[in-house]
């Protein structure tokens, strides 16, 4: 499981995650058509600073939901603890 959680290689976000990174992909190569090469080196600075923006927000997703799901965990036991035997 834990391997399956640190897959990097998984896509995130399924068909529409992928659709979207092609219209950016497309965007940004029209864009760079139509700037000089001081504004291509901003657009790729801009590309830079998002990509470790949304890197900094899944990581900060992860911990949360793993954190959160070791907590629910840990109320199914302390429940199960308390549980009767039969």
């Amino acid at each position: 499981m834990i391997e399956r959680l640190l897959d990097g290689e998984r896509q995130l976000g399924g068909e529409e995650s992928r659709r979207a990174i092609g219209d950016i992909l497309a965007a940004s190569d029209a864009l760079a058509g139509c700037l000089d090469e001081t504004g291509k080196q901003w657009l790729e600075k801009l590309g830079d600073a998002y990509g470790r923006r949304e890197r900094s927000v899944m990581e900060a997703a992860f911990r949360e939901g793993f954190c959160q799901a070791v907590l629910l965990a840990l109320d199914v036991l302390a429940y199960q603890a308390d549980l009767p035997e039969d």
